[in-house]
């Protein structure tokens, strides 16, 4: 008697993750997904398409602005999370020593504002938690976000 196949168990969260990088930064997820192309051992095991961290921006008391150092990998994402009042605006700029670093800014709704971006300013059009979703044209980055909101 055959015995059934074991399912494959691999979080859905991963792959999700993996296809919205897809979207943001194609050059580096294709990149990391070539490497990562070859099967796990076992079942269990599940292959990661995209490393991602999530971080809170927080001004300090009175201040409208904050800076954040931090470097990804190929194939990694950073997330910053900033909350913000609809009609305000937001200042955004990122600097790499290797030039490569960019950002997407993705409103309350999922709905990108901004995409692949070094420097952007605009006004928001609701209010709650944005993100600021960090990662590289090409290789890995260090970099210095800066983010302002007035």
């Amino acid at each position: 008697m055959n015995k059934p196949a074991k399912a494959f168990k691999f979080p859905l969260n991963i792959l999700i993750i993996g296809l919205s990088a897809t979207a943001i930064f194609p050059a580096s997820v294709k990149a990391a997904s070539s490497r990562i192309v070859s099967a796990t051992n076992s079942p269990e095991q599940s292959a990661i398409l995209i490393a991602q961290r999530q971080q809170q921006i927080k001004f300090k008391r009175g201040a409208s602005s904050a800076e954040v150092k931090g470097g990804v990998a190929r194939g990694e994402v950073m997330i910053y999370l900033i909350r913000a009042k609809q009609g305000q605006t937001m200042n955004i700029e990122i600097q790499s020593v290797e030039g490569n670093a960019v950002f997407k800014v993705v409103d309350p709704n999922t709905n990108a504002v901004a995409e692949g971006e070094k420097s952007w300013s605009g006004k928001l059009p609701q209010t709650g938690q944005y993100q600021v979703v960090v990662g590289t044209e090409r290789g890995g980055a260090s970099y210095t976000l800066s983010v302002a909101i007035y």
